[in-house]
């Protein structure tokens, strides 16, 4: 099977900041099915090869707005980038019809038997009309907030939203929140069809770091875009109330992003630091350096988070952590046999809380969190894979 994933960002460069779960998962696909082939089509930018061949993987770029200096709506994302410079709306319809065209070329010319969408909106608009034209089935994942975005656009958005969700071969969705939402879209009637063909699965974990307590010189570590909807500024203002009490814990946060000045700005009498984006060894050596994890997650504006992948790995590393109701980790369905290991923050906006709960993941011990870690293992790419798979190969032979 040769098998056209559709996304709206991939990683550009080594050591990009961009979240690497699709390039994982076609990885993962490939490891498991040796005789099938994949080909990713992802926007272009000025920092990325437009063509890149690894093995059975084929990476093609699409430009979508001239100059090509000028494209600024796919990276680091689509939500942030237009809460941030609303002009860029101009550039969705040039990237609808850029990736549509570039997909309806691949498809045709490479023979795809399969179009899997990564986020409804914008790739599952493109996949269902390239099954309207040219009967490529097509497989959908939603990953936070795309889906809703229907909801802005009336009536007619509704209606879209609506047929692509029936069209497609297979729904996946990283929380049960997002099947939720879907099956809004779609009459009581088909309810039961939909959730038939459905699925909730987070992304998977390609490599879990193995820790060392005695070596661990970080008492609270977290990692990912400094962006509004990870509430770090929460975690600081946390941080500095603490702080004001005599307790400085000492609290990493890694990563880069649009936030990233302005939450620096705002450490004063807390331990709180920025080792920067990390990649490589150096992130292998941040991770087995954290004794603990926060996730303090904030829907901000209408982009909300799936499931953190990080917030994933720790707890399948056994470490503790805090988490807000904002991660969804509460919709995954061993939420009731691991919530004993997380230390669950309703609202991080609510600061005094968040310090609270900040005190109670510091009462826990390193690697106390055993029983998620085994609970979990099932998440790691090359087990979690055949849940991908299986239905997807069923829907196929039907």
């Amino acid at each position: 099977m040769h098998v056209l994933f559709l996304t709206s960002t991939l990683p550009r460069f080594e050591g990009d900041m961009q979240a690497n779960f699709v390039r994982e998962q076609a990885d993962a696909w490939l490891a498991a099915r040796p005789g099938d082939s994949l080909t990713i089509l992802a926007p272009h930018d000025l920092a990325a090869p437009r063509f890149e061949q690894h093995g059975r993987l084929s990476i093609e770029r699409f430009s979508y707005f001239r100059p090509a200096k000028w494209q600024g709506l796919a990276y680091p994302a689509i939500l942030p980038n237009l809460r941030r410079n609303p002009l860029l709306a101009a550039q969705i319809a040039p990237f609808l019809l850029s990736q549509y065209m570039h997909a309806k070329r691949l498809i045709e010319e490479r023979a795809i038997d399969l179009v899997y969408a990564h986020w409804v909106m914008p790739q599952g608009l493109v996949a269902h009309r390239l099954k309207r034209k040219l009967g490529i089935p097509y497989i959908l994942q939603t990953h936070s907030s795309d889906l809703a975005v229907f909801d802005r656009l009336g009536g007619l958005g509704r209606a879209t939203a609506r047929a692509i969700l029936r069209d497609a071969k297979r729904f996946f969705c990283v929380n049960s929140g997002q099947l939720d939402l879907a099956l809004g879209y779609l009459g009581a009637a088909e309810g039961d069809a939909f959730r038939a063909k459905s699925a909730v699965l987070p992304m998977g974990v390609a490599k879990l770091v193995e820790t060392i307590p005695t070596e661990q010189s970080i008492d609270i570590g977290t990692m990912g875009r400094l962006s509004r909807k990870k509430g770090l500024n929460y975690l600081i203002e946390a941080a500095e109330m603490l702080a004001s009490r005599g307790a400085k814990p000492s609290i990493a946060i890694a990563g880069d992003g649009e936030d990233g000045a302005a939450l620096r700005k705002m450490v004063a009498q807390s331990d709180v630091s920025f080792p920067g984006f990390l990649v490589g060894e150096k992130k292998d050596a941040f991770l087995a350096s954290c004794a603990r994890f926060a996730f303090p997650a904030r829907a901000a504006g209408g982009d909300v988070e799936g499931l953190p992948v990080a917030l994933l790995e720790a707890l399948m590393r056994g470490q503790p952590v805090l988490a807000s109701r904002d991660t969804n980790i509460e919709l995954l369905p061993e939420w009731e046999s691991i919530k004993g290991d997380i230390v669950f923050v309703e609202d991080p906006a609510d600061v005094g809380a968040l310090a609270a709960g900040l005190e109670t993941l510091m009462s826990r011990q390193p690697g106390s969190a055993g029983r998620s870690a085994q609970i979990l293992s099932r998440y790691r790419w090359e087990k979690l894979i055949e849940e991908y798979l299986a239905p997807i190969e069923a829907a196929m032979d039907h």
